[in-house]
């Protein structure tokens, strides 16, 4: 199977975080044709919405290679550069094709003997890694690695920054704007509160850098002659230091009367390496966080993720190839190790 073609045709099919079920599909009838056992684990209460484990029948997993098949939005369907180097569209480097990879270098490994692997495919990853979070409880294995596929330029990653989503909420009275007694805007509250986090000396850490906050989103108020009766932010932290640390000082730091509700929060980590690769330190998100208690974490993939969650989603097909045979090495390094 060319992990090409089968990346255009994974990506051909939408897989917007929530509506998942046709990519799950396509790769449960992939994988059961392949002769894996093929077992399925519904999220979040929704049945159309499933995580997807394929070990080889009889074979107790030492590695499990792992990725999502949930996008961003919008989906965008898959082309060929002009001069046929690229691929281009959504999910080719997150992670739809870094999931084909995977599939492949599993032929790789069972057409060398090799079936002490399992294959383990999320949904969910690109809002709140629900996915992976339900995957963790009792679904997929306990194995001595994990290999999760994220676009790290074929690097291994060995520090990465943790994550923090939260929303704020603030509760106003409308009023007549030209009245300032008659009411009091949450949308003013609000501003106070991202001004004070944005003017915030968040920790740093000497090896994954600084604290970064994003503030995503903002919406509130009804009307520019009305005190603004709500107000709402989205935010994303990317972490430097022990998340509970930092909840407790994101929580003195916004207005008495704001609710914060935290989303999805993880710490720095420092992931396993291979000696003799190169590697490198990422300030993004992943699953790992979520599936530690599977076994010690890897984590590399194709691609870039400055290409990532762009309207230039790229990735080239060479590396596409290059990491089925990434992959593949490493399953056999590791399961050389002790």
């Amino acid at each position: 199977m060319d992990v090409v073609e089968l990346t255009r045709e994974m990506c051909a099919i939408p897989s917007i975080t929530n509506d998942e079920k046709a990519i799950v599909d396509f790769v449960h009838q992939l994988l059961t044709q392949k002769g894996y056992e093929v077992s399925l684990q519904t999220v979040g209460g929704d049945a159309s919405r499933q995580n997807l484990l394929a070990i080889v029948p009889g074979v107790k997993p030492e590695i499990m290679l792992t990725t999502h098949l949930d996008t961003v939005p919008p989906f965008i369907p898959p082309t060929d550069s002009e001069d046929g180097e690229w691929l281009w569209g959504r999910g080719v480097c997150d992670a739809k094709g870094i999931a084909a990879s995977m599939i492949v270098a599993g032929d790789r490994l069972r057409e060398a003997g090799e079936h002490r692997f399992a294959l383990l495919f999320v949904v969910g990853e690109e809002t709140c890694s629900d996915g992976a979070k339900k995957a963790a409880d009792n679904f997929a294995p306990s194995v001595r690695y994990f290999i999760d596929g994220e676009p790290t330029d074929m690097k291994l990653v060995s520090a990465m920054k943790g994550a923090m989503q939260f929303e704020l909420e603030v509760e106003g009275k409308a009023g007549h704007s030209a009245y300032p007694e008659s009411g009091h805007s949450a949308v003013h509250a609000l501003v106070h509160d991202v001004e004070n986090l944005l003017q915030t000396d968040w920790p740093q850490d000497g090896d994954v850098g600084e604290t970064n906050l994003n503030i995503g989103t903002i919406e509130g108020g009804v009307a520019p002659n009305v005190h603004a009766p709500f107000a709402r932010a989205s935010c994303m932290m990317r972490t430097a230091t022990d998340a509970k640390t930092l909840e407790e000082q994101l929580m003195s730091t916004v207005g008495d009367k704001t609710k914060v509700s935290i989303k999805s929060q993880s710490s720095p980590l420092h992931l396993h390496v291979v000696e003799g690769r190169e590697s490198c330190v990422v300030s993004f998100g992943s699953d790992v966080p979520y599936l530690l208690p599977l076994g010690t974490p890897l984590l590399v993939g194709p691609g870039s993720i400055l290409d990532a969650h762009t309207s230039h989603e790229k990735v080239k097909k060479s590396d596409l190839r290059d990491a089925v045979v990434l992959y593949a090495d490493l399953v056999t390094s590791l399961l050389k190790d002790g």
